[in-house]
């Protein structure tokens, strides 16, 4: 039986001093009503009532309770209306702009548990690699990779995204395998049109920092269409792990430089005012916080993809 549905019981049983008068008042058997004190005293262990043929009075306990349960009762009241408030805030819609490419790899699933988890918000996604403008096009919040530029938005990062340097076998056949960031300088590069870095590629080597930059043979505004053209041999291009990932386990890309570590970028979520953030962004700029922690995005293994391990693979392969 619930406790606080018999306290209430109980309370209504002490108002109109008599079980009579509190089964009518809440519509209930006198029976009922009975059970419901009885389970409180039970619960207790102290009698609540004292019981005679002519009246009704409470007992030293009964009064404890009567004081302490009113309480209860009314803070319980306080914390369903201000839950219930809460949930009418959630109630709207949510404009969200993400990375087409990273939108399509990941925010199905993750979109589809926050709607189970908040079915009275409406969501409304655009992919698009442009950098959109939250105020003036009436987005709640945008998801970004890379660098942020300076402005007056505010962001929160969730996650963490590697980059690799990659070629297909063939295009490093041809034009040979750069060993140093300064040798890119000689090769056709697929560049993506809004990368944050800019056309220099900049890398680490242990304490020591180096940059690089290829040609601009390609410029495009979609990573996936970078990498196949570089699957098919059309140069080497820097792009998301996430884009990657099963190019390189079939080797139909490797990586460029392994031994020198692209920059990561972060992942964040991006909206207009700290001071006027609804319930509903709160609810979506959480769930994305712990849903990257439990799923954290994969990071390719440098010596799993160089050229040399996929080399060595080969000829492993036809040992075999």
């Amino acid at each position: 039986m619930d406790t606080v549905a018999a306290l209430r019981v109980f309370m209504e049983v002490a108002q109109q001093g008599a079980f009579i008068g509190a089964a009518e008042r809440l519509s209930m058997s006198r029976s009922s009503v009975s059970k419901h004190v009885a389970f409180l005293e039970q619960r207790f262990g102290a009698r609540l009532i004292n019981r005679t043929t002519r009246r009704l009075s409470l007992t030293d306990a009964g009064r404890e309770v009567l004081a302490r349960g009113e309480t209860i009762v009314r803070e319980l009241a306080t914390l369903e209306g201000a839950l219930h408030d809460d949930q009418a805030l959630l109630d709207g819609r949510l404009r969200i702009s993400a990375p087409h490419a990273f939108g399509i790899r990941y925010l199905g699933p993750i979109l589809a548990r926050y709607r189970q988890r908040y079915p009275s918000v409406t969501l409304e996604l655009v992919l698009s690699d442009r950098q959109v403008d939250l105020v003036e096009e009436g987005f709640d919040m945008a998801l970004r990779i890379g660098k942020l530029e300076d402005s007056t938005l505010v962001a929160r990062r969730i996650g963490s995204i590697g980059l690799t340097l990659c070629a297909s076998p063939d295009y490093l056949s041809r034009a040979g395998t750069p060993q140093h960031p300064w040798e890119l300088s000689s090769h056709q590069g697929l560049h993506y049109r809004y990368a944050r870095h800019g056309q220099r590629l900049h890398f680490t080597r242990g304490a020591n920092h180096h940059s690089g930059t290829t040609q601009a043979g390609v410029t495009a505004n979609s990573g996936e269409v970078l990498r196949d053209m570089a699957i098919a041999g059309m140069g080497i291009t820097l792009q998301p792990d996430f884009l990657l990932d099963e190019a390189l386990d079939s080797g139909q890309l490797v990586r460029v430089l392994p031994e020198y570590d692209p920059d990561v970028l972060g992942l964040y979520c991006v909206y207009a005012h700290r001071d006027q953030v609804t319930p509903r962004l709160r609810s979506m700029i959480d769930h994305l916080h712990e849903w990257f922690a439990q799923h954290p995005l994969r990071q390719v293994d440098a010596a799993d993809h160089s050229g040399a391990g996929v080399a060595r693979s080969k000829v492993a392969a036809k040992g075999r």
